[in-house]
């Protein structure tokens, strides 16, 4: 519905029109539940809805209905429910009229409950009928009862009949008919339905509660009284404020004094400040007092009832009663007062501080480098030689071994190492010479303020911080103890600790802290110094300085090592050798195998005669070339074999002379320019190239056999026995040399032919399995080899002549086995192919070239694993050199006597030499640089010059037998 007037709506939408283009508009004939009529219509008979008819007749909106009131209900109008029903205002219908229940009666229309001892037992009663003396109504009101019973917390109400909630002040732990209790006193409850005595609390202070006073909470104590105690049960209990004191509120537990500069001299009880009095000027009352004082000495009054007033900081007053603030005096020099109201009189400065004006609240505290005495005016400043912290009340002499070099110092300086300052001192003092200290000449000896003396063989430095070892000593191990340089250090460099050994050059350690000083293995590539980092010149690292840089390709080996720069010049020489060698085999290749009648036969056909020539000629002297060759395939190993530098003009000569009677040209090639070069790589080119070769040339030999050209045949063999030769010896020490390692202090153990290879890598362990193998080739296989081919044809060989020997002298016997060799070898041609083993030696003595290999081995790769880089292994070298010599000696295995004699020469020359390396391994030549020039020059000439002389001997004698015959 929606209330209107006339035309217009009262919801303030505009006309009725306006409305109904929005909503529905419902018009009641009737008033709709829950409202009724007045029967008064509040319009016209028309409504105008703008178009969409008129409504005639009364037509009522809610603003005409009412609610019905409680007991009716809406019906066409307001009805009245029956007598003993009840409705809510508002209700509809006759269904909302309800019967009120017992323990209820009717009353304008409304159900109401029965009070106290009344009740109602049935339905719709308009009335509730009281209870018969004695009795009174149970809990719901619908009945009488003669017993009742409370629950906790509850109890009888004082008119009976009925159970109440226990009310503040009181409480009930019974449940049964009896009453609540009352709380004891001295004690209140300010909660409702208590069960226990325990629920009243005790009284607090400034009040108190007198017995069975049911109270919410304890009375207060009236102004002008107070209670300083709980638990107080009567108004006696709370006191009168005593005189002095006052106090204008209740429940208090003190009075208070009253204020300053006032007494309440007689009335107790004073419920109001007003009651205090206030004292003269010069006066003060102390708290409680009742009667007034003067002002203490120190304070003052300025007016009645104010009290009394410090005079503040810095200020005194001397006498009491002081009226004015201009009383109060200031505080003289050398004195303060650090607190108000203090005294008639300023205290003294204490020692450590001063006052150099009047007033001061606070003697100031003395600066650091000063110090004031008791009751001081000014600071007094501390002498060089002297300190003082601050507050100090006397100057401090520095202690020995500090200093303070200005006046006013806050401390003392410790002398700096190397300096000394007795009691005291203004300035530090050197230490004498041959005295040190290290920290302020109080180290290591605290006791004592003196420089310190060095130990034996030990100096001070130059600052007098430490002692140092003198010259020929350095600081090891243990400190300051002088121990002795070992060789390859500096004797002339004083001061040198174990860290800073200054090594000579061609000397190299480890590291900083290795005693182990070792001579590299040419002097050149070590620098020496005190850096084991700067040990080695460019182009060389690694252990010993034996390791080419990158950059730098190694020439040679052992003490013979080079690092070459790597350059344009250095791979085109690598490249030409091998282009040559390369060259020279494949013309080779193509003489051996091309046709006799081919052009390059043809060709080399006019060179048959020069090379027929020179072949003769090169038969006559290849014993000697056979001599010569094997002297320096052992000598020039000795270097590396013995682990040691010779003197440098011998090592080049040797090392060169060595490389080429061993094909050794491979070590003077600068190939790590080219590629990755290292042991490994050149062990397995030194041991499968001569393999191949020997495949190669045994394949020929098989070819021209069956071509039964043997002439040729022969050749080829006799080059396969050539090159098995002069490469055995150099291969045998490649392979022996896998197994000589250099093992170092710092547990580092490097290969000695190339200090690059770690002996304890994996790689390492499988190429000394590598190296075992090839032993069984090389130099176990090879002299067997030589054994096998003359043992089988040694009735060939040896002419008979030990035979020949039983019936004629030693040079006929030797005349006839020989002629009858070469009847052998007419009519068995092959048996020239082993002529380059045999051809030298007497028939008898068919078997001598395997001695002569088995010698060379002996001297080159069996020592290696003869007490290596001692002197023992060069002592086992002169022991066999001698026994050598003297089965050449015995046994003269040589055709010509002055082949044996050359022979000899170079077996005492090499004797000679290894002399010589025997005692440069025991520095028999620890001389001067000079000297030791000499001793190269000589141990040059014994390569040399014996040879040379047995040479020109056999020589000038063999063209004088020529001219004679």
């Amino acid at each position: 519905g929606t209330s209107f007037t006339g035309n217009t709506a009262a919801s303030g939408n505009g006309d009725i029109y306006t409305i109904l283009e929005y909503t529905t508009v419902t018009i009641y004939n009737t008033c709709p539940s829950p409202y009724s009529s007045s029967n008064t219509p509040i319009q016209g008979s028309d409504l105008d809805t703008g178009g969409e008819g008129t409504f005639d007749g009364d037509k009522y909106s809610y603003s005409g209905c009412s609610i019905c009131d409680a007991g009716y209900y809406s019906d066409d109008g307001c009805q009245a429910c029956q007598q003993g029903q009840g409705a809510s205002a508002g209700s509809f219908g006759a269904g909302s009229c309800v019967d009120c229940s017992p323990g209820k009666y009717e009353s304008s229309g409304v159900c109401s409950p029965c009070t106290g001892s009344t009740y109602t037992s049935t339905s719709r009663e308009t009335s509730c009928a009281s209870c018969a003396g004695g009795t009174w109504a149970n809990t719901d009101n619908t009945g009488c009862i003669s017993d009742m019973t409370c629950a906790v917390g509850s109890g009888q109400a004082a008119a009976g009949g009925t159970c109440e909630v226990c009310p503040v002040g009181k409480y009930n732990g019974a449940e049964d008919d009896s009453q609540c209790i009352t709380c004891p006193a001295g004690k209140f409850n300010p909660n409702t339905g208590s069960t226990a005595v325990s629920d009243c609390e005790i009284c607090p202070v400034g009040r108190y509660s007198i017995v069975h006073a049911a109270l919410g909470e304890c009375t207060a104590c009236s102004p002008g009284k107070h209670n300083a105690n709980t638990g107080a049960t009567l108004e006696s209990d709370c006191l009168d404020c005593s005189t002095g004191k006052y106090m204008e509120t209740e429940a208090a537990e003190n009075c208070v004094f009253c204020p300053t500069g006032k007494i309440n001299p007689s009335t107790a009880g004073s419920s109001s400040a007003s009651i205090c009095s206030d004292c003269q000027a010069g006066e003060d009352a102390s708290n409680g007092s009742t009667e007034c004082a003067n002002c203490v000495a120190g304070k003052y009054g300025p007016a009645a009832g104010l009290g009394c007033f410090d005079c503040g900081r810095g200020k005194f007053i001397s006498t009491e009663g002081a009226t004015s603030e201009t009383q109060c005096s200031l505080c003289p020099i050398g004195k303060s007062s650090p607190s108000t109201g203090l005294p008639s009189s300023c205290e003294s400065c204490q020692s450590g501080r001063y006052a150099p004006a009047e007033g001061y609240a606070q003697c100031a505290i003395c600066d650091p480098g000063t110090a004031c005495e008791e009751e001081a005016t000014e600071m007094q400043s501390c002498t060089a030689g002297s300190f003082s912290g601050a507050g100090a009340g006397t100057c401090t002499i520095c202690s020995e071994g500090t200093y303070a070099s200005v006046d006013e110092s806050s401390a003392c300086v410790t002398c700096n190492a190397g300096k000394y300052c007795p009691e005291g001192a203004t300035e530090e003092l050197l230490c004498p010479k041959g005295k040190y200290s290290n920290n302020g000449a109080i180290a290591p000896d605290p006791s004592s303020p003196s420089c310190l003396a060095c130990d034996a063989n030990q100096v001070a430095n130059v600052n007098r911080t430490e002692c140092v070892c003198q010259q020929g000593f350095y600081t090891g191990l243990v400190a300051n103890e002088a121990t002795t340089v070992p060789e390859g250090v500096s004797p002339d460099t004083p001061g040198m600790t174990l860290q800073t050994l200054d090594l000579l050059p061609g000397h190299y350690r480890t590291n900083s802290n290795s005693t182990e000083i070792l001579p590299c293995l040419n002097e050149d590539h070590c620098l020496g110094g005190s850096d084991p980092s700067s040990y080695c010149a460019e182009g060389y690292t690694g252990p010993l300085c034996a390791v080419c840089s990158s950059g730098y390709a190694a020439i040679g080996a052992g003490e013979t090592i080079t690092c070459k720069k790597c350059s344009g010049s250095s791979t085109a020489t690598v490249a030409a050798v091998l282009t040559s060698i390369a060259v020279v085999v494949a013309v080779a290749l193509i003489f051996l195998f091309s046709d006799k009648n081919s052009k390059l036969r043809r060709s080399l056909s006019s060179m048959e005669s020069v090379m027929s020539v020179a072949t003769k000629k090169f038969e006559k002297i290849q014993p000697y070339i056979k001599v010569v060759v094997s002297y320096y395939q052992v000598v020039g190993g000795l270097g590396f074999i013995f682990s040691m530098e010779f003197p440098p003009i011998y090592s080049a000569l040797t090392s060169i002379f060595g490389g080429i009677v061993s094909f050794d040209f491979i070590s003077f090639l600068p190939l790590g320019c080219m590629v990755e070069s290292n042991f490994y790589s050149r062990l397995l080119a030194y041991t499968l190239v001569p393999i191949v070769m020997s495949f190669f040339l045994l394949v020929c030999n098989v070819i021209f056999t069956k071509r039964k050209d043997v002439e040729s045949a022969n050749k080829v063999f006799e080059v396969f026995l050539f090159m098995t030769f002069f490469i055995l010896p150099s291969v045998s020490i490649k392979i022996f040399s896998t197994f000589a390692c250099h093992d170092f202090d710092n547990d580092m153990s490097r290969l000695k032919v190339d200090y690059g290879r770690d002996c304890n890598a994996e790689e390492h362990k499988a190429y000394k399995g590598y190296a075992i193998a090839m032993m069984f080739v090389y130099p176990i296989g090879i002299p067997l080899m030589y054994w096998y081919l003359l043992y089988r044809r040694r009735h060939l060989l040896n002419g008979r002549q030990k035979e020949h020997e039983k019936t004629m002298n030693e040079e006929k016997a030797l005349e006839k086995a020989l002629k009858e060799r070469e009847e052998n070898e007419e009519e068995d041609p092959t048996l020239m192919s082993l002529s380059f083993l045999y051809g030298n030696y007497e028939p008898k003595f068919w078997w001598f070239e395997v001695f002569e290999t088995i010698r060379k081995l002996a001297l080159t790769g069996f020592l290696v694993f003869l007490a290596p880089g001692t002197a023992a292994q060069v002592l086992f070298s002169l022991i066999m050199c001698f026994f050598a010599m003297r089965v050449y000696s015995d046994t003269r295995p040589f055709t010509s006597p002055m082949m044996d004699k050359f022979n000899n020469a170079a077996q005492m020359q090499l004797f000679f030499t290894l002399l010589g390396a025997l005692s440069i391994k025991v520095n028999l030549d620890n001389e001067n640089l000079q000297n030791k020039g000499y001793f190269d020059l000589v141990l040059t000439c014994v390569q040399f010059v014996p040879t040379l002389i047995s040479l020109l001997t056999n020589v000038t004698k063999a063209r004088i037998a020529t001219k004679a015959a």
